[in-house]
């Protein structure tokens, strides 16, 4: 890819990012009255909740996604940094220090939730709230950092 490729690909995740994380904080209004969850209260649950529970969780792991393997590795390229051989965490504590998160540890531990969301299928009600309350206690910090990177890339001008 080209320079410019690679901005205009940045420039589009970066308009994707605000829209998913636009849409993120109208389903946290709209769940906000019945997360942080108890197990016991997420058993009787009928559909409507649940299936905005799922979206939640869903749109937290595009927007990590999103976040992390199209604007942070854009941040980097755009910003002159080399890429190849960086591990995740490297390329996350590179955004940090050029002042596009506040802290790369936060960004890895987001990461963690994101692999919970993405690799368990708890049946337990208890470990299903466990799992959508860590989610939710994460959430601001997720959207916070992404709309950052966003307005690094605006404020640096490469996007």
């Amino acid at each position: 890819m080209t320079p410019d490729d690679v901005r205009e690909a940045t420039a589009e995740a970066a308009r994707a990012a605000i829209a998913v994380t636009d849409h993120l904080e109208r389903l946290i209004g709209r769940l906000s009255t019945v997360l942080p969850v108890a197990p016991d209260v997420l058993q009787a649950w009928d559909d409507d909740p649940r299936e905005r529970l799922h979206a939640l969780l869903r749109m937290y792991e595009q927007t990590y996604d999103l976040t992390a393997r199209k604007l942070v590795r854009g941040l980097l390229f755009l910003s002159g940094e080399t890429i190849a051989g960086l591990s995740a965490q490297n390329q996350f504590r590179r955004v940090e220090a050029l002042g596009g998160i506040d802290s790369a540890d936060r960004w890895i531990a987001l990461g963690v939730t994101r692999n919970i969301l993405v690799h368990d299928y708890p049946v337990d009600p208890v470990a299903q709230a466990q799992r959508a309350n860590r989610a939710w206690t994460d959430l601001p910090d997720l959207i916070a950092a992404t709309r950052r990177i966003v307005s690094y890339l605006r404020q640096e001008g490469l996007i």
